[in-house]
């Protein structure tokens, strides 16, 4: 019952690519009076020359995160939908060569709105690196989610600089400590087909439906065919099946609805939509699952019906507890008596 609890608190980003901000030599946050305060982040920025090629030029820079705005001004939205806690930044100028870089380290509750908020700036990248939890090169930038988590290194000036971001991203991440692994929930998605880190936690909507925040997703290539796959955890059986009512509802509005499918989930549509694709989407207690392409309906289907077993699977034996639980709580208490037990009632 914990990790329905749990996942249903979550809130952690936009389903819609996004980039970093443009590298400049961050000068706008100088001369400005921010509250001082102490974060664990600051033992993981190198100090001095740690790094060769390196040097640390000013002290670094704490903020809170509903004092981002005021550095990072409409980017900050991003990490404040996932409730960034504070962000650590240090700038560093190269020693015997022009360059410059800087390194933000933003701290989150959590594991997971730590992944959010790196998983959905990645989108479509392929130059990952070998850092862990996960890294990816961006142009001028280096990106990695690490536990809670999430650095964005990013320099220029040179390219002997850019080159080099590496050796200051590697030193930061050595130095914190890792998740175990992915949100959990994503091990429900089906491996086969599956294409490698596409996986992400999305706080403000998933397949073009705002009602879909706090989704996970991931996307799959089937010969050759897109298919996006979706989890939305929620609350309770009564949330999941108002939510798969209101997609089946986007379906009727603007599409067509299909055949539902005989033994997926505990209530479920197909549909197809000449602009939003083929849709199964079904419900399994308290998760809603939607797979969406433009492939055949069996193809998309088959990915449906593989989740559905590996979520039976998996939590079968809690998901029986919890519903047993529900049971007994909703069950009338028997009544006590303050009568002394010499005196005998009869029904009338």
């Amino acid at each position: 019952m914990a990790l329905f609890v749990f996942l249903s608190t979550t809130v952690a980003c936009s389903n819609q690519p996004q980039t970093a901000p443009t590298v400049t030599q961050p000068t706008s946050f100088k001369g400005e009076q921010f509250p001082t305060i102490d974060s664990p982040s600051l033992q993981f920025l190198p100090r001095q020359e740690e790094v060769a090629g390196w040097r640390l030029e000013t002290d670094p820079l704490v903020l809170p995160g509903e004092q981002l705005p005021r550095y990072l001004e409409q980017d900050a939205r991003h990490f404040q939908r996932y409730g960034v806690v504070d962000l650590t930044a240090g700038t560093y100028q190269r020693t015997g060569a022009p360059g410059f870089a800087t390194v933000q380290i933003f701290r989150f509750p959590d594991f997971i709105k730590a992944f959010g908020a790196y998983s959905t700036r990645r989108m479509g990248v392929t130059s990952f690196l070998p850092i862990a939890n996960e890294a990816f090169a961006g142009k001028h930038s280096i990106h990695i989610w690490r536990g809670p988590f999430y650095v964005r290194v990013m320099g220029g000036g040179s390219e002997q600089a850019v080159n080099s971001l590496k050796d200051l991203a590697v030193v930061v991440a050595d130095r914190m400590p890792q998740a175990t692994s992915k949100p959990a929930i994503l091990n429900f998605f089906p491996e086969k087909d599956r294409v490698p880190n596409s996986e992400t936690f999305t706080a403000t909507g998933a397949l073009g439906q705002s009602y879909f925040a706090n989704s996970f997703t991931a996307s799959f290539n089937v010969e050759g065919e897109a298919v996006e796959g979706l989890i939305r955890p929620v609350a309770n059986k009564e949330a999941a099946d108002a939510l798969l009512q209101q997609y089946k509802k986007f379906y009727t509005a603007n599409g067509k609805q299909l055949d539902p499918v005989d033994n997926l989930g505990e209530d479920n549509f197909t549909g197809e939509d000449a602009y939003a694709g083929r849709a199964v989407a079904f419900r399994l207690d308290r998760f809603v699952i939607v797979f969406n392409g433009f492939n055949q309906r069996q193809k998309i289907l088959d990915l449906a019906i593989a989740t559905d077993q590996k979520i039976l699977g998996g939590i079968r034996k809690q998901l029986v507890a919890a519903d047993k639980r529900e049971e007994a709580a909703a069950k009338p208490k028997p009544a006590t008596s303050t009568a002394p037990p010499w005196i005998v009632t009869t029904p009338q």
